[in-house]
């Protein structure tokens, strides 16, 4: 009696092994744009060994409380690196405090605060690269206080996720729309 359906044989064939994970790989990258940028390496903005003092707590919505980072603890004057390859998008204030921003590849973005920068919007930076340091201004009040902290932030195409994703091997948590 012949098969009903002839692709069973076909995709019982071992010859047909290779394509099935090609496809497979190919809906992973999609799905999780992380591991497609694999090559590009992430680390921690300051030096390590750090002391992580909030972590990420995702919102209930966009509007909902919610912590979107982690913070660190620091000393005014720290140097901060590139947690990865880069351009410096933004430097300045935002609600008077100072904010240092960098746009990466695969639509990552990570903003830092307390921090300044002497390197001009549009630089380009590597992973690992001193790119600032910890300037908390004389009217800057931590939301770690008494203690100073980096509020180190990371969005993918707009929405917060964990930095810890990236720089720790946590999984991503994301602020849906």
């Amino acid at each position: 009696m012949s098969d009903p359906c002839p692709m069973t044989s076909i995709l019982r064939s071992p010859r047909f092994l290779p394509f099935l994970v090609l496809v497979f790989s190919m809906v992973w990258i999609s799905q999780h744009p992380a591991s497609a940028n694999a090559k590009t390496s992430w680390i921690l903005p300051i030096q390590a060994p750090a002391l992580l003092v909030r972590n990420y707590l995702a919102p209930n919505s966009d509007y909902s409380s919610g912590h979107r980072g982690v913070d660190y603890s620091v000393t005014s004057g720290q140097q901060l690196v590139a947690p990865s390859d880069g351009v410096i998008a933004f430097k300045g204030s935002v609600a008077q405090k100072p904010v240092l921003a960098v746009q990466h590849n695969g639509g990552y973005k990570t903003a830092f605060e307390p921090a300044c920068s002497l390197l001009p919007v549009g630089s380009k930076v590597v992973v690992g690269q001193p790119i600032g340091w910890v300037c908390p201004a004389l009217t800057y009040k931590s939301h770690c206080s008494p203690w100073l902290c980096l509020h180190f932030s990371l969005r993918h195409n707009g929405p917060y996720l964990s930095p810890l994703a990236m720089i720790g091997g946590l999984a991503p948590s994301v602020v849906s729309k």
